[in-house]
């Protein structure tokens, strides 16, 4: 009898816990994509949570502290190693030292505090240091206000920084501020290509972060697809890392051994203007910027002639227009397409047979077979995508929003455009799901040869119909070799011009089943000249880490945060560089924009967590019975 009471106090003290949870605020999300490797620019926004930092601050210390002194607090919770470091530096005098120590963990106490007040216990135990727990949540938790125990509180203060511990204590709670002003990240594609360091980005989510998710772009899925096999996946890949200086990712991080293609690519070309690398690197040398402009142009060539077999195999891609090698005129200096001839600039067909232009050379598939299988076997390759395939999808519906990097492919009226495979027709949210589908499968079974899934997962790149390109053909051959605009356009998909419409946008949230009411956060926008918000707000692109606005250089970008109040569109600082945003103490966020504001604030039961809590507590309530 003792045991079965007991029993139901255990279930019922659940059932307390989790009912109060469901009244808790709702947690803050933070919308960002298109980070491209750059894990600088990534860091700044994520230890800013998005701006959200600076505003929590300011809420706290408004009226206490001037602007000047919230500004270096809130560096300070961003940079906390670097700024102590210059605070060393700066203050010499040992009391004035520890005084400003223990004023410090103070103002720290109180941010954490109040970020955390809207968390359950447990989120908040995560995002504490477990070597300092036991001091810590005692100031974090405790009543530092209560006049029994002001004195006690003090004392632990300056006991820590007697004990010399104050730099990893300020240390482990700025982190804590930085996991707790957001609660779950979303990275709306495009983690990988152009910046050196996306293992960065994903060492620090797998280590440090609780709660996000991918929704894959198309840069990911050539990382993914050259792991799946996909032999064009990975000659995209190798051409973006040469054109971008980041081979030595390749080689440093993924283990790649690019001995095979680099003998071969400064054997067989030279260097040309149009393939000189995108970066200029401080150090970079003449071998180096020679190294990436022979792989480039080698790697190019391989991939147009692979390209040329797919597009002949597949039939249903519809991409005839892409097989150009065969127009080459023989002089290999110009090229004839329809019924006009255009001269070919700085032209490396030295290893295209005229009789046969889509054949691959001897030497050429020695090198595609040794590095093929180099990235089907790279463990840290394979740690790293199926990190990104666990947590990650084509899409996500998530509190009532739609999320998806690039577009869902439509013609003028907003009809969705259908992929016709096997006698089956995918369009819409169809389309999304058998693309989700053949990845997976393709990197559950990977195999080198010329297989349905690789060929898929490399139209996902570029084929007009994809969800993750949006665009009618991707130009690469003429932007390297045809100095003609008309021919180096590439048309958006209608989405993209739709997207401003209200109806549209209704359409779309129908199509994934979800209530009208919610938000479309979209990223990739290949051409960005409007406003991010779009069709009466039900729109909102996040094309958050890359420099989009050519107008204003002081723009990086955009990032959305979706709180217990509504959202707000931030328009972020142009990033430069850590050091730069130490010295200036500058904030992330330029402007903000108001995209939904809620009357009433929403509450955890308002979520999709809340809704699992429920259920729950129905489970626990049935246990009762």
């Amino acid at each position: 009898m003792d045991n079965e009471l007991k029993s139901n106090n255990d279930i019922k003290t659940k059932i307390v816990k989790l009912s109060a949870i469901l009244n808790l605020p709702k947690g803050t999300e933070a919308f960002i994509s298109d980070i491209h490797g750059n894990d600088d620019k990534y860091l700044n926004i994520i230890r800013s949570g998005a701006g959200n930092v600076s505003r929590k601050v300011e809420e706290v210390f408004n009226g206490r502290l001037t602007k000047l002194n919230q500004r270096k607090l809130v560096c300070l919770i961003y940079y906390p190693e670097e700024v102590l470091a210059q605070i060393h530096e700066q203050i010499t005098d040992p009391d004035e030292a520890k005084q400003w120590s223990m004023d410090t963990i103070n103002s720290v106490l109180e941010v954490v505090r109040y970020v955390s007040s809207k968390y359950p216990r447990h989120i908040i135990d995560k995002a504490l240091d477990t070597d300092l727990y036991e001091i810590t949540k005692k100031l974090v938790f405790g009543d530092l206000m209560a006049p029994d125990k002001q004195q006690y509180y003090r004392e632990m203060i300056k006991t820590v920084v007697n004990l010399k511990m104050n730099d990893e204590f300020i240390i482990s709670i700025c982190h804590a501020i930085q996991k707790l002003a957001i609660e779950r990240i979303h990275i709306i594609g495009d983690v990988y290509d152009r910046g050196r360091h996306p293992e960065a980005i994903i060492k620090h989510l797998s280590e440090s972060w609780q709660n996000f998710d991918f929704e894959w772009g198309n840069h990911d899925i050539l990382w993914m697809g050259s792991l799946a096999g996909s032999k064009l996946c990975m000659l995209n890949l190798i051409r973006i890392c040469a054109r971008y200086h980041n081979l030595k990712l390749l080689e440093n991080v993924y283990g790649i051994d690019l001995t095979s293609i680099i003998k071969f690519a400064t054997h067989a070309y030279v260097p040309m203007s149009n393939f000189e690398p995108r970066v200029n690197f401080a150090g970079m040398t003449d071998d180096e910027k020679n190294v990436d402009n022979c792989v480039q142009q080698a790697a190019a060539i391989m991939q147009f002639k692979l390209e040329g077999q797919a597009i002949k195999r597949r039939p249903e891609f519809d991409m005839n227009d892409r097989l150009l090698l065969d127009k080459v005129n023989l002089d290999k200096k110009s090229i004839t397409i329809g019924e006009k001839t255009y001269q070919i600039k700085h032209g490396c067909f030295q290893t295209v047979n005229p009789a046969s232009p889509y054949q691959i050379t001897h030497s050429e598939q020695t090198v595609i077979i040794d590095l093929i299988n180099q990235f089907t076997h790279s463990t840290q390759l394979n740690e790293h995508m199926w990190f990104m395939l666990d947590h990650g999808s084509m899409y996500l519906k998530h509190n009532g929003n739609l999320l998806f990097h690039g577009c869902i492919p439509v013609d003028k009226q907003g009809n969705f455009l259908p992929l016709h495979v096997d006698g089956q027709s995918y369009a819409g949210r169809s389309l999304c799901d058998y693309s989700e589908y053949i990845l997976k499968d393709g990197l559950r079974h990977p195999t080198t040869g010329d297989c349905y899934n690789s060929d898929f997962i490399w139209y996902l790149w570029e084929g007009k119909n994809s969800p993750l390109f949006g665009k009618d053909k991707m130009t690469t051959f003429e932007r390297y070799f045809i100095d003609e605009s008309e021919l180096q356009t590439e048309h958006l998909n209608p989405f993209f011009e739709l997207c401003n419409e209200e109806w549209f946008a209704d359409k779309l949230m129908k199509e994934f089943n979800l209530n009208s009411r919610g938000h479309i956060i979209n990223g990739h926008t290949p051409e960005f000249t409007d406003s991010p918000v779009k069709a009466n707000k039900k729109i909102v692109v996040v094309n958050g880490l890359s420099e989009i606005n050519s107008r204003d250089r002081n723009i990086g970008g955009y990032a959305l945060l979706f709180d217990s109040y509504g959202m707000r569109l931030e328009t972020l600082r142009a990033f430069r560089s850590r050091q730069e945003s130490i010295e200036e103490m500058s904030d992330v966020v330029l402007d903000k924009q108001i995209v939904e504001h809620s009357a009433e604030r929403r509450t955890v039961k308002d979520t999709d967590y809340g809704q699992n809590i429920k259920k729950q507590i129905e489970r626990l309530a049935e246990e009762l019975k």
